[in-house]
Parts: structure tokens; sequence; C-alpha cells
């Protein structure tokens, strides 16, 4: 691996952090898990509580807040963007800021297992009060709220919590692990970095690249999505890996390098989390699935926007897998798209 030159980070200080790319707070859950188990929950948890970032309620959501039951799937979505401006508030309603990663993250009610599904940012859907448009573009209307709303409504289910990672907490958890293994479908180069096909052994710096990079591929953002998926199994891969979750000094090491990058919403505590990763104690990587949302081709809007067509009957496939709390069942079946 070529190690990159990524661009300096500003973030202005007091304020709520932005994010570039969400892909380690599922790693988190299950670290939180091996934490738990370990007996470091205060420590960590208040290291967790104090240095991450937190949105208000009326700052994410519409309405009030859906609250999960015990028994109940959870439904956690994650959200990042390339904007670097010092002074980015997801929760305003500014234009111009667009949800470029989006992810939503399903646990299973029973607690048996997760899946992650990738949403490609330039899938046309209803945004409400501004007709159709690409998905991203609900952060630019009106904010974060619009965008979880826009999002609950893709896959008709409440989304229950909200978690934003901005990429120096990215690099920093991918450095602390000691590198993440990745597989790689196809060799390219991004911003000084160099990929191969095949395993690939990432920094902090040339992982944020790999999962970065779309402009490489025939299909876009549709392999950007795959790449961020692969690196986040490698990451789960590594973070339950007994040398890791063994080990204290690492795993605290871990915790308070991620927790200043973060930003949830208020009640996605570290107890809360906490709790989540002991009941999912049992769940292996193998049984954390990952799948993209379905689309039925590229065309161009009528004002001439390049965008990605919903495989409406699949949406509603999918729809009911959310409700059904049978989303596992629905990404065994699902197939990987290349335009």
């Amino acid at each position: 691996m070529v190690a990159s030159g990524a661009e300096p980070f500003r973030a202005r200080p007091n304020k709520k952090r932005t994010g570039l790319k969400i892909l380690a707070v599922l790693g988190i859950l299950v670290l939180l898990a091996g934490v738990a188990i370990a007996g470091y929950v205060f420590y960590l948890g208040k290291t967790f509580d104090d240095q991450t970032k937190g949105f208000e309620g009326e700052d994410v959501f519409s309405g009030e807040q859906p609250v999960a039951e015990d028994g109940d799937p959870i439904n956690i979505l994650l959200l990042g963007s390339d904007a670097r401006a010092e002074d980015v508030d997801y929760a305003a309603d500014e234009r111009g800021n667009r949800s470029d990663t989006i992810m939503v993250m399903h646990i299973n009610g029973d607690r048996s297992g997760a899946q992650v599904m990738s949403i490609p940012r330039d899938m046309w859907v209803p945004v409400e009060g501004h007709g159709n448009a690409k998905i991203n573009a609900a952060m630019s209307f009106g904010g974060l709220s619009l965008a979880t709303q826009t999002i609950s409504e893709f896959i008709d289910a409440p989304i229950h919590h909200v978690a934003i990672l901005d990429f120096q907490g990215f690099q920093a958890l991918t450095d602390r692990v000691g590198g993440v293994d990745v597989e790689s479908e196809q060799a390219f180069t991004s911003r000084g970095s160099t990929f191969v096909e095949g395993t690939n052994h990432l920094n902090g710096k040339d992982a944020l690249n790999f999962v970065r990079e779309r402009y490489s591929f025939a299909d876009g953002d549709l392999q950007r999505a795959r790449n961020q998926q692969a690196y986040l199994k490698g990451l789960v891969d590594t973070i339950v890996s007994a040398d890791t979750l063994s080990n204290p000094s690492k795993v605290a090491g871990m915790v308070r390098d991620f927790a200043p990058y973060m930003t949830v919403d208020d009640k996605l505590t570290s107890s809360r989390i906490a709790g989540l990763g002991y009941e999912m104690r049992d769940v292996r990587p193998g049984e954390i699935q990952f799948f993209s949302a379905p689309i039925a081709g590229a065309s161009t809007s009528s004002d001439g926007q390049a965008i990605l067509n919903v495989d409406t009957d699949a949406q509603k496939r999918i729809q009911e897998a959310f409700n059904d709390d049978t989303v596992g069942e629905y990404a065994e079946s699902a197939e990987t798209v290349h335009l």
C-alpha cells in the first residue's frame, strides 16, 4: 500500500461535528459488547458520553423520537458527508450540505443478528415539500430532520437513532486497531493510495481513500457503497478478534480515539450502546449481513440530473421486511446491481 496524503480537517471548537463516513458504528456496538463483559463500562462509558457530541431529539426527528420496546427491532441511520466547512450544522436547514453516505443498520428484535443496507445517494425518491429528488438532497433542503424523515419513509419503518462520524475518528479507529484487511473487487488509485484487486491492508488514510473513491468506477457510487461494506466487514472482523477485545489498553484507546468524532442523538448513550452490545454478544461477523437498496437502473431527471431509479417492487419487499423484522431473509437473496 502507498500511504496517502489526505487533506487536513479543521474542526470548529464547541460546534456539532460534521461527518464524513459512518462506517465504524457497528464496530463500536460489537466493541462495547466486549467492554461490558470485561467490566470497563463505567470508565469507557463516561469517556464516550463526555466526548461525543449530541443532537437534541427535535434536531433529528420531525416529530416524537420513536422508541423501541423490549423485543422490537431497532433501526439506526448512519450518515456522512464530504462537506468540510467549519460551520456545517447538520441540524440546521443549510443548503448545499448533502448526506453522501447513507446506511441503515437494522438490529433484529431477538438480537440474533444485524443487517446494514447502503442507500445510493443518487436514488430518486419523494422528499416532502420538494417533489422527487436525489435522496441525499433531503439534508440540503431541510437539515437532519428531513433527511431522517425521508429515509424512514423510504423503508416505511421508524428510525430510532441517528449517528454521524467525521473522518478523523474514522482514521483514528482504523489506525488504533492496527489497520484493516479489506477485499477490493478491482484495482484502482485514489488520492495517492494504490489498491490491488484482492486483499489490501489499509491504514487510516488509505482506508479513507478506499471508501471515498467513486470516480474510478463505471458505476460510481454503487461501487463506492460496495467498498464501504467491504471495509466495514474488515473492521468488524478486526474488532472482534481476540487480540483486540482481550487487550484493555487497546479497547480503551479505541473508545478514546473514536468518541470525540462521533455525533449521535442524545438517547444513543454509552449505556444504550453497551446494553445493545451485551444483547448481541453472541453475534458473529458472519451473522452481520450487508446489502444495497434496490435500483432499477440509471436515467436522467427532467431537469438534467443523473439519477438512479428505485426498483419499486423490491422496495415494497424491503418495506415489508423492515416491518416484519425479516430484513435478514431479504438480505440473503438481495442481488448486487452493477451498471
